[in-house]
């Protein structure tokens, strides 16, 4: 299916992801032993490069980051006092828990960081065959107690997995992750599991995702068994990053129709809007809007869940969810 980034097929079916991404990120026979490099060392101490593998062309996590230094020095950014970790935050693609350092293939890695020019991202994406974009990151992205934030994508693309694992199977969720926050994969997802918790205690049937972001828990819930489920965030990326992913993850969530309907065009949405319709083992609509005004035009479910950013005050939100039968915190 085509990006909504770059126009690419850097978005793939649920089921194309999974199949093979237990082996992505494993060296083959012909791969050198693990080199990991002191993250804290400058520059001036490190190997000039570390080799690709001969037999699958992989590089090592700790190599491409050591390239992406030379890079940023090369353009005044970075000097030899400076470390790997001064490069930024390394995010693989798709996300999965890994217990080893991975070892990446073509367009693997999103590089997210402070202290990036537009100039150091072109030579990084073009000199680099591993990354896929450079993120200049300011400060977490998304909606964050009313004000918008995100990113700026400098160069390449930011449309980005993650697998997300929960009892009843796995699902994967795309986000433009210049305008969505960051969640590292772990084996363990405490969201999901307690999301898992609340719909058994609650014998739910119908859930809201009130704060949906790319839509984790709301699909998640289709997966655990939810006969409908409603997905609304205020911020319209994410929104834009729902209706992909339930493309993406049709068949699992044995979704047969799915409609779209004309997206809105402010990024912060007020009045809540339809943007999309999907129907089968479990009904989904996802819409775009305040959560205060969202039960205007939905009914009250079995199970309202609210997935806010640590430190901010969730109860207008409670309030505005009144109605349902249950509301959790997650």
């Amino acid at each position: 299916m085509e990006c909504p980034c770059c126009g690419k097929s850097c978005a793939q079916a649920a089921e194309t992801v999974l199949s093979g991404v237990e082996d992505m990120y494993q060296a083959c026979g012909g791969c050198a032993g693990e080199n990991d490099l002191d993250k804290s060392a400058p520059l001036k101490g490190l190997p000039k490069e570390i080799e690709r593998c001969p037999e699958c062309g992989k590089a090592a996590l700790d190599g491409v980051m050591l390239e992406a230094l030379r890079i940023l020095k090369e353009v005044g950014l970075r000097d030899e006092k400076d470390c790997l970790k001064s490069v930024g935050w390394p995010l693989i693609c798709p996300g999965y828990p890994l217990a080893y350092s991975p070892r990446l293939g073509p367009r693997t890695l999103m590089l997210m960081g402070q202290g990036l020019s537009t100039r150091a991202a072109e030579e990084i994406v073009e000199r680099i065959p591993e990354v896929k974009g450079v993120i200049l990151s300011r400060r977490v992205s998304g909606m964050v107690d009313g004000k918008a934030q995100e990113g700026e994508l400098l160069a390449g693309c930011d449309i980005r997995a993650d697998v997300i694992r929960g009892s009843a199977g796995e699902i994967v969720i795309y986000k433009s992750q210049s305008k969505i926050h960051v969640e590292f994969p772990r084996s363990r997802n405490l969201k999901v599991e307690a999301l898992e918790r609340h719909l058994f205690q609650a014998r739910s049937r119908s859930v809201v995702d009130a704060l949906c972001g790319p839509g984790t828990l709301g699909l998640m819930a289709g997966l655990m068994g939810a006969k409908k489920a409603v997905l609304n965030d205020i911020w319209l990326p994410a929104v834009e990053n729902v209706v992909l992913n339930i493309e993406v993850n049709k068949d699992l969530l044995g979704v047969e129709k799915i409609e779209r309907f004309p997206m809105p065009k402010k990024k912060i949405g007020d009045e809540p809007v339809l943007v999309c319709r999907a129907s089968g083992a479990c009904d989904i609509e996802v819409y775009h809007g305040d959560l205060k005004k969202l039960f205007t035009v939905i009914e009250p479910a079995d199970l309202c869940v609210i997935d806010q950013f640590p430190g901010i005050s969730t109860k207008e939100m409670e309030t505005a969810c009144c109605k349902c039968r249950r509301v959790a915190v997650i």
